[in-house]
């Protein structure tokens, strides 16, 4: 499997990565073996988060890795606070921190990201907001407390790398403007249909940041759904159905599975480093191996499909 820069960290991580997302969706065990068969298909980027599956990935990555300490990259994130205080607060944070590193039974990670850093609360104690970033307000990005304490876990050497991660590309890209980070995650914006983290990626390259995308199967973009085309839910446009219907088409035309079509044309685009593949079963994560190896899709088919990204 290819591997490429992580960033300008002298480090390397391979193309495809698990993303803790669901690895108890289907049951603990079923995590945990997906977890050795990622690494036994030459996966060495794992990403998780306190937030996924109720903080339970966390234990599942912790098992699934007990026996295999190094050779790979592993990173996990802050946040996700009930009380808005909290994401102020350096002693609440590295509490929060020292906990993940319980659940993975680890001493430190080799990156440590805010999650969805493209929220309000992360860079002000206005708690009259709920939301992402507000365009009017002018914050002090650069002095938050979060991106102090990660910086004070990295000098510790708790952490080797730092970074954000989220899901709406200007706001992150508003971010990523004002900081000094490792790594930048960017999710439900890089598929088959969607190309928003294309107006942050260039950003991601400029400051020499690892850039990684994540959720490139959501929305129905794993397996093909009839009843999104039968039935559009609220979230489906007109021109978007239009799309799905073709992009449908046009993967039974391919004889490919779509999570197959989905990722290699992902790893076509050379704008990132890692792709993050939220499996649940091994063989989700092995299908996804499969294609990444197989490589690029052939350059007429790469063509139909970028005629189809309308978001």
């Amino acid at each position: 499997m290819e591997h490429r820069p992580y960033g300008q960290t002298g480090k390397k991580a391979s193309i495809i990565g698990l993303g803790g997302a669901y690895l108890t969706a289907s049951s603990f065990a079923d995590g945990v073996a997906t977890v050795h068969k990622a690494l036994d298909l030459g996966i060495t980027y794992f990403d998780t988060s306190p937030m996924y599956c109720s903080g339970v990935s966390q234990a599942v990555l912790g098992e699934g890795l007990k026996d295999k300490k190094d050779g790979y990259l592993l990173a996990t994130k802050l946040g996700y606070f009930s009380n808005p205080s909290r994401f102020h607060s350096p002693e609440a944070l590295t509490t929060q921190f020292e906990e993940n590193l319980r659940l993975l039974r680890r001493d430190n990670v080799d990156t440590l990201q805010l999650h969805e850093a493209d929220f309000h609360h992360w860079w002000s104690t206005d708690t009259s907001y709920k939301g992402r970033l507000q365009p009017e307000t002018d914050y002090n990005f650069n002095d938050a407390p979060a991106l102090q304490t990660l910086r004070q876990l990295q000098a510790e050497g708790r952490c080797r790398f730092i970074g954000i991660s989220g899901n709406t590309a200007d706001n992150m890209s508003r971010v990523l403007n004002h900081v000094d980070v490792n790594t930048f995650l960017l999710a439900f914006n890089y598929d088959l249909l969607r190309r928003g983290a294309r107006t942050a990626l260039p950003i991601v390259k400029e400051k020499g940041c690892v850039g990684m995308v994540g959720a490139i199967f959501a929305r129905g973009l794993a397996v093909p759904q009839p009843t999104l085309i039968e039935s559009p839910p609220s979230w489906m446009t007109p021109e978007l159905l239009e799309n799905y219907k073709k992009i449908f088409a046009l993967q039974a035309e391919s004889g490919m599975s779509l999570a197959t079509l989905g990722v290699r044309f992902m790893v076509g685009q050379n704008e990132m480093d890692t792709i993050i593949i939220g499996a649940k079963k091994p063989a989700e994560i092995e299908e996804c191996v499969n294609a990444a190896e197989q490589g690029p899709l052939p350059n007429d088919l790469v063509q139909k499909i970028e005629s189809l990204g309308v978001e």
